[in-house]
């Protein structure tokens, strides 16, 4: 990809590049505290990039849970990849596989959010721009973690601080992905069954089930308005 490629897609990704460091070294060493070396952390971010999948191993590998049950918990926890690709997906129909299966390993959250906007927003906006923010993403997660790991193995650090600190990082990224009234009404539909769910079932699994409910709220959501643009600009034409 050309050099304008890369940097325009760097201008657009590049807070959450850096919004990646901190989270990313806290990542690390918390999984280096569950007992991952520092070259399994990389190969882990390498191969999963799941940042919040990540997180619940480190936590899980701490209480004692089995290798299976980090991997069915991670797989139900991420479900909402198969939404947010399939929403997305039109402005790819020309690309090749290779192509399509690297910038879904790369897809996260937040590089989502970023590329739905820009193609919504931005007619120059290219499926090319799109994996520039993906892999440069997905590359600042893996080296942040990775460092995270290492800083882990050298100094001594009391982590108990980290889960403050996660919650304060994890509702500044939910407060900038609020970029319309579709997503904050999914954020709003997320944490009230997350509430109402631990109250009910008094398990993690509850806030991975109001993840997925949430996600499907929002892919209805935006179909229904899709639908609606759809009528309104035929009506519009038949005028």
């Amino acid at each position: 990809m050309e050099k304008e490629v890369w940097s325009k897609g760097f201008k657009v990704v590049f807070p959450v590049m850096l919004s990646y460091v901190p989270l990313g070294m806290a990542c690390g060493m918390l999984l280096y505290e569950a007992g991952i070396s520092v070259f399994g952390i990389g190969l882990m971010s390498i191969l999963v990039f799941a940042g919040a999948g990540q997180f619940m191993a480190a936590s899980m590998l701490t209480a004692g849970a089995t290798i299976p049950s980090i991997i069915i918990m991670t797989f139900f926890l991420n479900l909402r990849h198969l939404l947010m690709s399939s929403s997305i997906a039109p402005f790819f129909k020309k690309k090749s596989v290779p192509f399509l299966m690297l910038y879904s390993h790369t897809l996260a959250d937040e590089s989502y959010a970023l590329n739905y906007t820009q193609f919504r927003t931005d007619k120059e906006w290219s499926p090319n721009n799109a994996l520039t923010t993906n892999v440069l993403a997905y590359s600042s997660w893996v080296l942040s973690t990775v460092l995270g790991g290492y800083i882990g193995s050298t100094f001594a650090f009391n982590t108990t601080i980290m889960n403050y600190v996660l919650i304060a990082m994890f509702i500044c990224m939910l407060v900038s992905q609020f970029v319309s009234r579709i997503f904050v009404i999914v954020g709003l539909v997320a944490g009230v069954l997350s509430v109402l769910l631990m109250v009910l079932l008094n398990h993690n699994i509850a806030l991975v089930i109001a993840a997925v409910i949430a996600s499907f709220v929002g892919y209805l959501l935006d179909e229904q308005r899709e639908k609606k643009q759809a009528a309104e600009g035929e009506s519009v034409h038949n005028e």
